[in-house]
């Protein structure tokens, strides 16, 4: 674990409600698992959908602490990989869940782990242009240095889409 997630850090935060978005509803507890999993299709908590996916990756995918929580209780791989080589934090990080985000580097995950087209969440955050989620990810730990294999790294990444930003912006104004 990371030592800048005690449960005391600034970036642990007490909303799951995403960066940018507003808040989803989630499974209220762990006793409802097993509803949850019916409902999203997966047999039982270590089954997987025919691309990879992991019970996890879904809740990641969600938001739902509860869902994560529960399904790491009951000791599922944090750090399993779909068909892509994505994890849960990947899934996570794509839908910009601080709270899941953090709950999954609290378990273990890699917050490194590049996916198999070489992109890690820091790398894919910054070619979204979600500078919020990169500063949390930078926060959390996440190495600036990994390259894309176009051999850009994140901070590349993010000011190629700040100067396409820039061009939109004046072609507004024209």
């Amino acid at each position: 674990m990371h030592a800048s997630l005690s449960a005391h850090s600034p970036c642990v935060l007490a909303d799951d409600a995403p960066i940018g978005r507003p808040h989803q509803r989630r499974a209220g507890s762990a006793a409802a698992l097993t509803g949850w999993l019916a409902q999203q299709g997966f047999p039982g908590p270590f089954a997987r959908a025919e691309d990879g996916e992991t019970a996890l990756m879904r809740a990641a995918w969600l938001g739902n602490t509860a869902a994560t929580a529960a399904l790491l209780d009951r000791g599922v791989p944090v750090d399993a990989e779909d068909d892509q080589g994505r994890t849960a934090l990947w899934y996570a990080c794509l839908q910009g869940w601080p709270a899941t985000i953090v709950q999954l580097l609290q378990a273990g995950a890699d917050i490194d782990h590049a996916d198999d087209d070489g992109l890690t969440c820091l790398i894919q955050a910054a070619a979204s242009g979600r500078a919020e989620l990169m500063a949390l990810l930078r926060q959390l730990g996440a190495s600036p240095l990994p390259c894309a294999p176009d051999g850009r790294a994140a901070a590349d990444m993010a000011a190629d889409r700040a100067r396409e930003l820039l061009r939109h912006a004046r072609r507004l104004s024209a």
